[in-house]
């Protein structure tokens, strides 16, 4: 054979081996809102491809190409892979090779914190593959184009092949029914207007087959319509908290707190606020009576009685020489000895009967005339050298030189109140520690007060 004949030859098998390598096609899949959480100036390409297509990567702008993670979705291997990006990597070129294929060359130009997405495919995976796997190949490319009812047909008629891998063509046919039965299921609840349900049933559906567009459309409008749905009942729900229509606040409250709105925690606050608000008006927990007490007979007292757990009340009571003196401008128009009595504690119920205890601090503050002590103002020294006192004019009064002091005790009090529908009554005593013991006749030691009024 002459050299020219063997040259001719060799370029032929050459050829041959070359025709020999298979084709992969490229599909961009990236979404123009895809984003790519990272914290510096990063970006992401995702990479899918059938799991019996092994992939590796090489890039013309960086040394090697890591693997952020690989994971198996369907029948799918999807890769992650983050690069660089920015204004010095454009022109980045990524190269995909596979066993038995020609390698294919991907334009890649990122922006940060961009998510790109492509899908490789061999477009002639049917060609020769048996009856069994053509079906299979078929049904598994039409549930990717969320075709499920087709999927299903050609995972039925795989079933009839010779080849049949039984086990995995049942797995297909259950995934298949499981996705039909996922979205009938979605779609009911969409139009039923329970975005929540809705939204959880797209979204599994979307776990299971990443391709369906359509669930991952209706995911992301249940999302916004259950954000703008959750944010509409908060505002109403506020509106009539305002105007204090607590019953139709509380049914819209109630349904932002079941739905899992952003709101919940505000919610859950005026629902505890309302349910405290309408219980004390059923059990009439606010009381108001009328005090007595001797030296101070005209009093007011105010408490929260409530069934289930502490309140807190309050108390005042002064004598009418106590108001003369307060519109007194004359200091020869103070009555002796005025008093005020001021106290603030915590009730209590007993035992759920309609008896409720008292108790808390008090301060009483009780005037009175005494011997006029002078003031030194400045001094001078008198024939023999000592300083003689000048007394202070401002604190000299014409009533026979004496000056109006004040009295001062605290009182431990302790009390019991009767509450029956609207009629309330309330018994105390408190005991008086004069913050000058030569005042504590003055002041008294034990004083008792009685009290009628109403619950509301």
């Amino acid at each position: 054979m002459s050299k020219k004949h063997l040259l001719t030859l060799l370029f032929s098998v050459i050829a041959t081996m070359a025709g020999a390598q298979g084709v992969l096609e490229v599909e961009d899949l990236s979404q123009a809102n895809a984003v790519y959480s990272s914290e510096g100036e990063q970006a992401a390409v995702e990479i899918r491809c059938n799991h019996t297509i092994p992939l590796s990567f090489s890039s013309t702008m960086d040394k090697s190409v890591d693997l952020f993670s690989t994971e198996l979705q369907g029948t799918d291997s999807v890769y992650f892979i983050e690069f660089p990006a920015g204004p010095r990597y454009r022109g980045r070129v990524i190269t995909v090779v596979a066993p038995g294929y020609n390698p294919v060359d991907i334009p890649l130009d990122l922006q940060p914190k961009q998510l790109r997405t492509f899908k490789i495919s061999d477009p002639n995976s049917l060609v020769d593959q048996g009856c069994y796997r053509t079906h299979r190949n078929m049904g598994v490319r039409e549930i990717q184009n969320a075709n499920y009812e087709e999927a299903r047909n050609r995972f039925v008629v795989a079933q009839q092949c010779s080849d049949v891998d039984t086990v995995e063509n049942n797995a297909n046919i259950a995934k298949v029914d499981s996705l039909l039965k996922l979205r009938s299921n979605a779609d009911i609840m969409y139009r039923m207007l329970d975005y929540t349900t809705a939204a959880d049933i797209f979204s599994e559906i979307v776990r299971i087959n990443s391709y369906d567009t359509y669930a991952a459309t209706k995911l992301r409008e249940c999302r916004e319509r259950f954000t703008s749905e959750c944010e509409v009942t908060f505002k109403q729900a506020e509106a009539y908290f305002d105007n204090r229509l607590y019953e139709k606040a509380r049914t819209l409250y109630q349904r932002v707190v079941e739905n899992g709105c952003e709101e919940a925690k505000v919610a859950t606050e005026r629902l505890n606020s309302i349910t405290n608000y309408l219980t004390a008006k059923e059990e009439h927990a606010s009381v108001i009576t009328y005090e007595w007490m001797p030296d101070a007979p005209i009093g007011i007292h105010y408490g929260r009685y409530n069934m289930t757990k502490g309140g807190i009340a309050l108390h005042l009571n002064f004598s009418q020489k106590m108001l003369n003196a307060l519109q007194s401008n004359n200091s020869n128009g103070i009555p002796d000895c005025p008093e005020a009595t001021f106290g603030i504690g915590w009730t209590k119920n007993i035992a759920k009967w309609p008896i409720w205890i008292y108790f808390g601090p008090g301060v009483t503050v009780k005037g009175y005339y005494g011997e006029y002590k002078e003031i030194t103002k400045d001094s001078h020294p008198d024939k023999d050298g000592k300083p003689t006192p000048t007394a202070d004019v401002s604190d000299l009064l014409d009533n026979d030189g004496q000056k109006f002091n004040m009295a001062f005790s605290v009182n431990p009090e302790i009390g019991i109140a009767f509450k029956y529908s609207f009629f309330a009554v309330r018994a105390g005593y408190s005991y008086r520690f004069a913050l000058n013991s030569a005042l504590q006749d003055l002041l008294g030691r034990h004083v008792f007060s009685f009290g009628v009024g109403f619950a509301f």
